[in-house]
């Protein structure tokens, strides 16, 4: 249309046809419609910014946000104006044309020297966007990578992101730090970074642009990048400052301890691995020797007390499925903790370890039902020699979380439940490396499983992509929470409100920090 514009004024042809015939009139009123919707969305976004002004969109009033909306209803106008509103080849025409071209002509210029670059970069942000959230690319030990520092420093992805951000305040508004009092602000990051990208590209970030206290809020949820309507990965950016922070040695005093307790003995508490090998054998779990289905049991199934319930079932419903399984008494954390904490070397021992006696067992399907270990395994593929991975986890090989297994069993038929429901109702809390993390989002087949245990499935107000974060992730159920209040006693809070009926959960850790937060509420 904007070059049709220009070839009629300029040269008198209208390639579109739009003065005769009824295609060109067809055309004609489809544009008109078009321009007529962009003019009142842009009206009503100009009042929602400058009179409105709600607290996602910040208190500070940019002049560049006015120009624009005045630009664009400018545009529209003048457009509706020589459509509609004066005959074609009269002198108001000919200035409303020339007035038209003006403002095509102003508004690249003003675009690229304020945030509304976004409305170029940000198809290229949705497009290249990683479809594994949070995905962090292993650093290169032997070329001595330690990690971000600097702006130019960070990905290529998050760059592109950090000036594709349209500050809507959406990833404000569903951040569990930022709803709970905590310094963390993702919009703001992104706006810390992109500030330090126009000023300091080569100075470090934390400290003159962003608190180095902010990274250490984060869980790691993906609450943010789910919901950026442009791909931005507010994720990743915190994610690998952690990593430089750590390699210079600076991180908080509790992670200290979750960091010593994996180099001594490959898990967060320090439990001897005997404790392990004793619930292994007292739950009569068999060794993998090539059956159907490898069990990663993770740390929480290997050494938890209050999870050992979960294990038994799960081993329970695999026999009833005539599933054939066995589990790696040699397991060790995945590294999950260590890795969100910015601990990459400790992430790459882990690793090494796991992936050599998976690579010995010949597995090709491992099953795990925590959600973090999912995702660490699958992480595991992208290590290799320059991670200190002598030979890679073979990229063929199936990993998935207990929910999607037994969804799977359910619709094979393989699975038949019977008797009464152990639960008459239950509400329902999607972890988050299950309802984001996993493969886009993974929560119907959640709901499936509860359904056929016959149990009536009750939706909080946050819920399925959009769930609430427990507070565990990113390695903050290994640090000491600041802020307002408790992320897991927000959460248990919404819960109460709702009713008194059990929670039901597919994660480890999440059943952990309910516990904890219905116990600090007084409520078991």
């Amino acid at each position: 249309a904007t070059a049709d514009h220009f070839l009629e004024g300029l040269a008198g042809w209208s390639f579109l046809g739009w003065t005769s015939g009824s295609l060109g009139m067809a055309v004609r009123h489809f544009v008109g419609a078009w321009a007529v919707l962009v003019l009142a969305g842009i009206l009503y976004l100009a009042f929602r910014r400058f009179v409105l002004r709600p607290p996602a969109l910040g208190e500070h009033l940019s002049w560049s946000s006015g120009a624009v909306a005045f630009f664009i209803a400018a545009l529209m106008a003048t457009y509706l104006y020589g459509l509609y509103g004066t005959p074609h080849g009269s002198s108001a025409w000919e200035v409303n044309w020339w007035v038209h071209s003006l403002f095509v002509l102003g508004f690249p210029p003003l675009i690229v020297r304020s945030k509304h670059l976004h409305l170029v970069l940000g198809p290229f942000a949705v497009f290249f966007k990683d479809p594994v959230m949070g995905r962090l690319l292993p650093l290169d030990f032997e070329a001595e990578e330690t990690g971000v520092e600097k702006p130019l420093e960070l990905s290529k992805p998050v760059a592109l992101g950090v000036f594709s951000c349209v500050e809507c305040g959406r990833c404000q508004d569903q951040c569990p730090a930022y709803n709970t009092g905590k310094e963390l602000n993702p919009k703001q990051v992104i706006l810390d970074l992109r500030k330090a990208f126009l000023e300091d590209p080569e100075e470090p970030v934390l400290g003159k642009h962003l608190d180095p206290k902010v990274i250490w809020q984060c869980t790691s949820c993906g609450a943010c990048s789910w919901q950026c309507p442009v791909g931005v990965e507010q994720l990743n950016p915190i994610l690998e400052l952690r990593r430089g922070r750590v390699s210079e040695g600076e991180f908080p005093g509790p992670l200290e301890t979750l960091f010593r307790n994996l180099e001594r003995s490959g898990n967060p508490w320090s439990y001897p691995r005997q404790k392990a090998e004793d619930r292994i054998e007292s739950l009569g779990l068999p060794r993998y020797e090539g059956q159907e289905v490898l069990w990663w049991m993770g740390c929480m199934g290997r050494y938890d007390d209050g999870y050992e319930a979960a294990v038994r079932g799960f081993a329970r419903l695999l026999r009833a499925s005539g599933v054939s399984f066995g589990v790696l008494p040699g397991e060790k954390c995945t590294g999950d903790a260590a890795r969100r904490a910015g601990n990459e070397f400790l992430f790459a021992e882990l690793a090494s370890h796991n992936v050599e006696i998976l690579n010995a067992s010949g597995a090709k399907r491992i099953v795990a039902t925590c959600p973090h270990c999912v995702r660490a395994l699958e992480e595991y593929k992208d290590l290799g020699e320059n991670q200190g991975v002598e030979k890679p986890l073979d990229s063929g090989i199936r990993i998935e979380h207990a929910v999607r297994f037994l969804a799977g069993l359910l619709g094979e038929g393989r699975l038949k439940l019977q008797g009464a429901p152990a639960l008459e109702k239950a509400l329902l809390h999607d972890p988050c490396y299950l309802s984001r993390h996993e493969n886009g989002g993974t929560w119907e087949e959640f709901r499936e499983c509860v359904a056929a245990a016959g149990t009536k499935a009750l939706e909080p107000r946050r819920t399925k992509g959009r769930s609430f974060c427990c507070g565990a992730g990113g390695a903050q159920v290994f640090n000491e929470e600041e802020g307002e209040k408790r992320i897991n006693h927000d959460r248990v809070e919404e819960f109460l409100s709702i009713g008194s009926e059990p929670v039901a959960t597919a994660c480890p850790f999440c059943g952990m920090m309910l516990k904890d937060g219905f116990k600090d509420k007084g409520v078991e």
